[in-house]
């Protein structure tokens, strides 16, 4: 049997977009996941308080005792590893959990500047040096392998199934219902622009759905003049349900949101605010309108025809998951106690839980 630890990024999130890619990842990775022990932490939050990482315990030894170890997509790399502790907190602490990670569908969170020589050697101490890393955009893969690692540009994994089979059963025409997205994080706000988004909206639709994909993003609505008549939605399973139900189209700023739309053949039309629609767009020929160009373009976009063409790159998904039938040799087992820091800090800690028991006990006798 196998233990395979994944690093789950749908764990303390606001954002429904991560749900989305850890089901479809776990969707593509069946064919392993189904047959290993798994062990889940999470990206988003610390896994544990700084006291256990000097103390041997079954979830430390198992990490290291781990045939595979992935890392389940979403924008976690970084130029700068410290910018963006609030999404990613891993540091050298946390590098025993990550010790030779695997990446399945990573994007990039921040673009701007050179990588900084702290992030370099994070990701030079967690990732697996001899496997091929799925990225989901070319930045990434340049990113991964300026630091010297191995990198395939896999697309995002959202968009794996979408053969070209699977994309003609996607309308090609208008419905009568919509469902949209706007994102209410302040930096990706364009007051202007969504109003104009409503307005299109509500122009060429019998009738709205408001799709809130992150905790912010229906405050952010309700910030517009006369939305209350837009149903909204704000559970995943409820979302999937209206677009099961048919005669409904997707137009919005929220990328999974138009991406998941189209895994349950949608007509989507997604509203590039950042450079992740526009990779998207670059990787796999996904449907876009700019922002800035709403009032010019997304009403003839509305109303013509649009023809879902995904294109794949399959060649790169199979060889990346291809990695995973081989056999590798066993790597020499650590311990907890091979750490040099554990060995140096371990014995008074442990000295300290022991006083620490016996005051309880002494307590106790004299209630």
């Amino acid at each position: 049997m196998k233990k395979v630890v994944i690093f789950d990024t749908a764990i303390g999130t606001t954002n429904l977009g991560d749900e989305i890619i850890l089901q479809c990842l776990e969707e593509q990775l069946a064919f392993l996941l189904d047959n290993c022990f798994l062990m889940r932490f999470s990206t988003h939050t610390k896994n544990m308080p700084l006291s256990r990482y000097f103390l041997e315990t079954p979830k430390i030894q198992f990490s290291y005792e781990a045939d595979f170890k992935l890392i389940m997509g979403t924008n976690l790399l970084s130029r700068n590893i410290r910018r963006t502790q609030s999404q990613w907190p891993v540091n050298r602490l946390d590098s025993w959990l990550y010790d030779n990670c695997i990446m399945a569908g990573v994007g990039t969170t921040l673009r701007e500047g050179k990588i900084t020589a702290y992030s370099r050697k994070i990701y030079q101490r967690i990732l697996r040096p001899d496997f091929c890393h799925s990225v989901r955009d070319e930045e990434s893969k340049r990113l991964l392998e300026s630091i010297g690692f191995q990198a395939l540009n896999t697309g995002c994994p959202t968009l794996w199934k979408m053969t070209p089979e699977f994309c003609r059963q996607i309308p090609i025409v208008k419905a009568s219902r919509v469902v949209f997205s706007l994102s209410g994080y302040p930096p990706q706000q364009n007051r202007d622009r969504d109003a104009d988004l409503i307005r299109i909206l509500r122009e060429n639709y019998q009738e709205l759905y408001f799709w809130g994909q992150t905790s912010a993003d229906e405050p952010y609505l309700d910030t517009f003049e006369q939305v209350g008549d837009i149903k909204r939605i704000c559970s995943l399973k409820r979302y999937q349900d209206i677009l099961d139900s048919g005669d409904i189209d997707y137009v919005g700023t929220r990328l999974h949101g138009g991406v998941y739309a189209m895994q349950h053949k949608v007509r989507s039309i997604i509203i590039a605010i950042d450079h992740r629609a526009r990779g998207f767009h670059e990787t796999n020929n996904l449907c876009i309108c700019e922002r800035d160009e709403i009032p010019q373009k997304l009403t003839n976009m509305i109303q013509g025809e649009i023809v879902t063409d995904i294109h794949l790159r399959q060649d790169e998904i199979d060889l990346w998951k291809s990695q995973f039938t081989k056999d590798y040799p066993k790597p020499l087992r650590k311990t907890h106690q091979s750490l040099a820091w554990v060995r140096i800090l371990s014995f008074p800690l442990m000295s300290l839980q022991k006083i620490m028991r016996w005051r309880k006990r002494r307590r106790k006798k004299k209630a």
